[in-house]
């Protein structure tokens, strides 16, 4: 195969003529920065100067010669993220980023492509052909291209993989992939406008575009051949994983799993839980391990490709005979059966199996944010500023699931490979890209000696709804507004079996137990060809808390909700007794675990230890909705609720408990009926937040009309919560149309937390709708209450916000008063119990 020579990978380190900033001075400048700064603001009269990590920076207010605005344009995004940043450390490397990139010594600037197309050449002419904006001849993609040259537009046209490039009028460039018919031909008289960027060449005509052949093949992909009858293969799974969904993880290796493949799974380092009970799996079977070299894996973050590619080093060290390697996450299932897959890889030994974002490279390149740089550290994803791609190579991507051949694995991961010029320019670019392993692996194996084994085509399918899936709801971990896929529903059956059999897919995503579980049953019934009859086949249960998790930090509102909640349950179990039972006092929470049932939530289990020791309980609760509509007013609103970590793409709010505290977001849902006239009635409503002592703190104007959907809208105040039981009313018209409570749990350390009195500018207006009453004249009681004994507001009030559904022991507990041993329920004998049956959860 023909090759290329291996470019220089970076532009030689320019002089401070244009002006650098250095990394102490950004660091100190960034709490002041503002985007209406001025160079002499924010650098002063002194020069500074460093040397971090060979990124030489110098600059002096003279030595700029910018403008205000040239230099916040550079700078701006820099500047933000810097002073966004906690820590000195991220802060440093922060700058050190956007020092390298300014000085060109971030991103290579040519890449070399070992695929070009045969019989070509790349830059080769074609000839001066008539051409203009009535009968374009390249009508794939054009844009006007500020310093012009006959390499830019080649190099910009192939990097979006289109086979020809034709430069326009000095200062345009034109991609497509239809040879231009001879017809057209012109002499080259007619291209002799210089180019805009060089004037010893020129660029084409007024109505006349020259032609040169980009050198990339054609976009055609392997061809797959179809499935060898009981053909096999060896596949290396790669498991990355992360939450607390440790029973849909043991159910998906249960259906994947098989003696002679090797499973290899990444735990969130955040995750101690999942970690720590997936751990037992090595001591049962050899061929599942579990990696030590946890990283946090936030969405689109740099250290997925770092998670992919180590843990494909230590699948190369676990097992030589492997022959393919997929990803996948507690998110997949199965479409069909693993001996259909080993089938179709046995019968196309060698593909790598990825799929492409389709053809509209440019578009891909800027909605994934390639064109700009960022940095990972405080697990986050920090945007910096932006770049150029590096020029010689074809840019593609699309997902981050992929399969691919070992020898791409050993090629990607030896030390031989890390001196290709290719490999080593790619691994230093996706350093400060975001969700690289969407597109590093595409890009890798295009331009490389592995192009002709690219099958367009991961074996995947997910199921995308743009309008809610691109809510921008990862802005908490990322610069950047990105989309993901939704969770499949049983009303996504039939779209799923028909796309089953139009393509050829083996997995498909995202799947959640806790949303529908449902669908996955069916789909496992469909897989195994029967009819499924488990013990708790329709119910599911997700761990909360564990006494024993090192992470995430300990929820001691949480705790102290269910302690409450467990002297609550105790109390109704001995409530017929005549002798109080002290060694049934409970003293500790062990865990909690959520608890679904044919696809609905039914509350939280509760396990905790007593005084008496040879006995634990769990018991369900489930919180209880503090909603009231005024019958007098319209019925257009059909749901408020009050929680946090709402998910606006799949409408849930993930803490189900609803547990709360001082430094909680809260969110109120809601949605409308649909019977709002939009023409005579006001399209918008108030949602009004009290606080325990009755005061106004917030206000929002909410839409009334879009009746579709859930909305939420967060409590956006910058103080700390006050302790006790808020209250939301709708305004609608004047008048209130329903309210809902929540309770904020107080703790010791909130004590000092005083009403901010600069809020009562909305009193006037709005504090009439919440009457003096019975209930605000008990809301005070407990206040009081709270101020004497936080213990005893807990217990009192918990048991108003949350019902206790059932209660069951472990273990062996003592005869007590009146209720004897037989009258116990066993947790192992219920249906509910997280220590019930599930043999669907569990590996053979």
């Amino acid at each position: 195969m023909m090759t290329m020579a291996a470019p220089p990978l970076y532009g030689a380190r320019r002089h401070s003529q244009e002006g650098y900033i250095i990394v102490k001075h950004l660091v100190r400048n960034a709490s002041n920065f503002s985007s209406s700064s001025s160079p002499s603001d924010i650098l002063g009269n002194n020069q500074y100067s460093t040397d971090s990590s060979n990124c030489t920076c110098e600059l002096t207010k003279q030595q700029v010669g910018w403008t205000g605005s040239q230099f916040t344009k550079f700078y701006k995004t820099a500047l933000s993220a810097i002073k966004r940043a906690t820590t000195k450390k991220c802060k440093e490397e922060l700058s050190d980023v956007a020092c390298k990139l300014k000085n060109n010594q971030l991103v290579p600037q040519r890449l070399p492509n070992y695929c070009p197309r045969k019989d070509s050449i790349a830059g080769s002419s074609l000839g001066c052909f008539h051409d203009n904006n009535q009968s374009r001849l390249l009508s794939s993609y054009g844009v006007k291209l500020p310093g012009l040259t006959i390499q830019k537009c080649v190099d910009l046209c192939a990097q979006s993989a289109f086979l020809y490039a034709g430069t326009h009028n000095g200062k345009e460039c034109y991609c497509g992939n239809k040879k231009p018919s001879l017809e057209h031909l012109l002499t080259r008289t007619y291209c002799g406008v210089v180019c805009d960027g060089q004037s010893s060449q020129t660029c084409g005509g007024v109505d006349a575009t020259e032609i040169f052949d980009s050198g990339v093949p054609n976009r055609d992909s392997a061809k797959l051949h179809d499935p060898i009858v009981n053909g096999t293969a060896k596949i290396a799974f790669i498991l990355t994983l992360n939450g607390r969904a440790l029973r849909q993880v043991t159910r998906l290796l249960r259906v994947i799993y098989r003696p002679h493949h090797v499973y290899l799974i990444h735990v969130d380092a955040r995750q101690d839980f999942l970690f720590r009970s997936l751990l037992q799996l090595e001591l049962k079977y050899p061929n599942i391990r579990l990696t030590r070299q946890r990283q946090s894996s936030i969405w689109g973050g740099a250290s997925l490709l770092d998670v992919l590619l180590q843990s494909m080093e230590q699948l190369l060290e676990i097992d030589s005979q492997w022959q393919f390697v997929f990803n996948l996450s507690e998110s997949d299932f199965p479409l069909r059966s693993i001996e259909s897959l080993e089938a179709l890889l046995a019968a196309n030994p060698g593909r790598n199996f990825l799929k492409s974002h389709g053809r509209q490279t440019r578009q891909f390149i800027h909605k994934q944010g390639l064109d700009r740089v960022f940095h990972q550290c405080e697990r986050r994803m920090w945007r910096v500023g932006d770049r150029n791609l590096p020029a010689g190579i074809r840019i593609d991507g699309g997902s981050d699931w992929v399969g691919l051949a070992r020898s791409v694995v050993e090629f990607v991961t030896s030390p031989t490979g890390s001196n290709d010029p290719l490999l080593r320019g790619l691994k230093e670019l996706y350093r400060y890209t975001l969700l690289p392993a969407e597109s590093f692996f595409h890009v890798l194996i295009l331009n490389s000696k592995f192009c002709e084994s690219y099958a367009d085509n991961n074996l995947r399918m997910t199921l995308w709804r743009r309008s809610q899936g691109c809510l921008c709801q990862h802005r908490h971990v990322v610069d950047w507004c990105g989309c993901s896929p939704m969770v499949f529903r049983t009303t996504d059956w039939t779209h799923l079996t028909s796309v089953m059999a139009k393509s050829t897919v083996f997995f498909a995503r995202k799947f959640e137990a806790a949303i529908d579980q449902s669908i996955m049953n069916r789909l496992e019934e469909q897989l195994t060809n029967s009819s499924l009859s488990y013990p708790g086949l329709d119910s599911y249960w997700e761990s909360a808390y564990h006494m024993a998790d090192l992470t995430p930090k300990t929820n001691h509102a949480l705790l102290a909700v269910s302690l409450s909640l467990a002297k609550h349950a105790i109390s109704l179990l001995l409530q017929n007794s005549v002798v109080e039972c002290p060694g049934l006092r409970p003293s500790r929470i062990i865990a909690i675990t959520s608890y679904f049932r044919h696809d609905h939530y039914l509350g939280d289990l509760i396990h905790f230890e007593v005084d008496e020791k040879d006995v634990e309980f769990e018991t369900l609760v489930k919180p209880l909705t503090k909603t009231t509509h005024f019958m007098d007013s319209p019925r257009i609103l059909s749901t408020l609720q009050v929680g946090s970590d709402y998910d606006p793409k799949e409408q849930v709010l993930r803490n189900r408990l609803g547990v709360l505290s001082s430094s909680s977001k809260p969110a109120a849902i809601f949605k409308w009926t649909g019977h709002v006239n939009s023409t005579t009635s006001s399209q918008l409503a108030h949602l009004v937040w009290f606080d325990p002592s009755d005061h106004v703190r917030a206000v929002h104007h909410v839409n009334v009309t879009d009746a579709s959907k859930m909305s939420n809208q967060m409590l956006e105040i910058d103080t700390p919560l006050k302790p006790g039981v808020w209250l939301v009313a709708v305004i609608y018209d004047g008048k209130k149309i329903a309210t809902t409570e929540f309770l904020i749990v107080p703790q010791t350390s909130d004590d000092s937390l005083q009403f901010d009195g600069k809020i009562n500018e909305f009193q006037k207006t709005w504090g009439k709708y919440l009457t003096v009453d019975a209930k605000s004249a008990t809301r005070r009681e407990k206040a009081l209450l709270m101020k004497k004994d936080i213990s005893s507001y807990l217990d009192k009030t918990t048991a108003e916000y949350y019902a206790i559904q059932d209660i069951c022991y472990t273990g062996h507990p003592p005869e007590c008063a009146t209720i004897q041993y037989h009258d116990w329920q066993s947790c192992t004998s219920t249906d509910w119990s997280s220590f019930s049956q599930d043999p669907k959860s569990v590996l053979p």
